[in-house]
Order: structure tokens, then C-alpha cells, then sequence
């Protein structure tokens, strides 16, 4: 009975292989500051009108999930707190807060790449300065290198659509990621067991 449930299990973690893939952030979030700024709301080059940087780096937690065709993923992520300090110089501080980033865009994807076809759109929510903001935002860039159980992503949030104060925003991820813990699990139970039964 034992054997052939790890034979039903091994059967199954292979088969769901082919299936949707769910990546965990495990580290990293916001971390370049030429890629991730404000500048004035409706500016034509918000690069070259910035008014605020990334101050410091800021963890992300969430995941990046492809379906079953590998054509859609779902972005999921979570910043409890980001710095943008004024630039060039002095002046106050922008610091988000329990923010939320959302967005489904179109993907080619295989074992090893995750990588955007289309530009998509999503949505940011949270707090900016302790008030609270929801916005609409483009989602850009949306590339993951994967090998074996880990791997890295990055995608964009803005500047067009993200608005946020009296500011157009740019949030740049940059995110190590890994596989479903369970699922990952499941897939080694799985390979044990056909490799136990091709023993005997």
C-alpha cells in the first residue's frame, strides 16, 4: 500500500510539473535607486525630472505565478516600508508604507524564463506619508531566470498610471525567488519513490 502511494505521488509531482508554477520571493525588493524615483505628476521624461530616489533598499515578500498554458502570470507583492528621499537636496522625506502591488500580464514561459510579451497594467495600493492611496499602474519588464529551485525575477510598477501624492512613481523589483516549498516537496517524495522502485 505504501509503495504504491509514493508511486501515485511520484506519478503526480511529475505530471504537475507541467503545470502552473508558483514562485516565492525570498529576498531582495526595491534596491536600485536609478530605478526607482518620483517625479512630478504628468511629466513628459521622468527620469529627467525626478524629484525623489530610493533611499535605501526595501524588502519585498509576495509571489509570481504563471498558469497552466504558461502564457498569463499573476503578480503578487508586499513593501512594508520604502524611503525616497528628495532630490537634489534638503527636504522631506516620501515613505510608503504597507503597500501592495497587483498585476496580471500576458508571458512566454518555460523551466527556465519567465519573460513579459505584452505591457500590462495592474494595481498599487497603501499608504504614502500615512495617507492612503489606491492607483492604477503599468506593469513592466516582468523577466525571471530560473534554475533549478531558485531563481531571480524583475519587474516594474509605473511611472505611467502610478500616482501617488503630486508625484508619477517608478518601483523596480529585483527579487530572488524559489518554488512552492510544498510543491517542491511533493516533486522530491515523487523522484525518490520512482527511483526506489526502479531499485527493486
Amino acid at each position: 500500500m505504501i509503495k504504491r502511494l509514493a508511486i501515485a505521488l511520484g506519478v503526480l509531482s511529475l505530471a504537475s510539473s507541467s503545470f502552473a508554477t508558483t514562485l516565492f520571493v525570498t529576498s531582495n525588493g526595491l534596491v536600485a535607486p536609478n530605478a526607482n524615483y518620483g517625479c512630478p505628476a504628468g511629466s513628459a521624461d521622468c527620469l529627467a525630472s525626478m524629484d525623489f530616489q530610493l533611499a535605501s533598499p526595501a524588502v519585498a515578500t509576495g509571489t509570481i505565478s504563471t498558469n497552466s498554458a504558461g502564457t498569463l502570470a499573476t503578480i503578487s507583492l508586499d513593501v512594508a516600508s520604502a524611503t525616497f528621499s528628495p532630490v537634489p537636496g534638503p527636504g522631506s522625506n516620501d515613505v510608503f508604507t504597507s503597500v501592495h502591488y497587483s498585476g496580471t500580464v500576458s508571458v512566454f514561459s518555460t523551466s527556465s524564463v519567465i519573460s513579459q510579451t505584452l505591457p500590462g497594467t495592474g494595481t498599487v495600493t497603501g499608504f504614502l506619508n500615512g495617507t492612503p492611496f489606491t492607483t492604477s499602474s503599468s506593469v513592466l519588464n516582468l523577466t525571471c531566470a530560473l534554475a533549478g529551485s531558485s531563481g531571480q525575477c524583475g519587474v516594474a510598477f509605473g511611472p505611467s498610471g502610478f500616482t501617488a501624492g503630486s508625484q508619477n512613481w517608478l518601483h523596480t523589483f529585483n527579487v530572488l525567488v524559489a518554488p512552492e516549498p510544498a510543491v517542491f516537496g511533493l516533486a522530491l517524495l515523487g523522484f525518490a519513490a520512482l527511483a526506489l522502485r526502479r531499485r527493486r
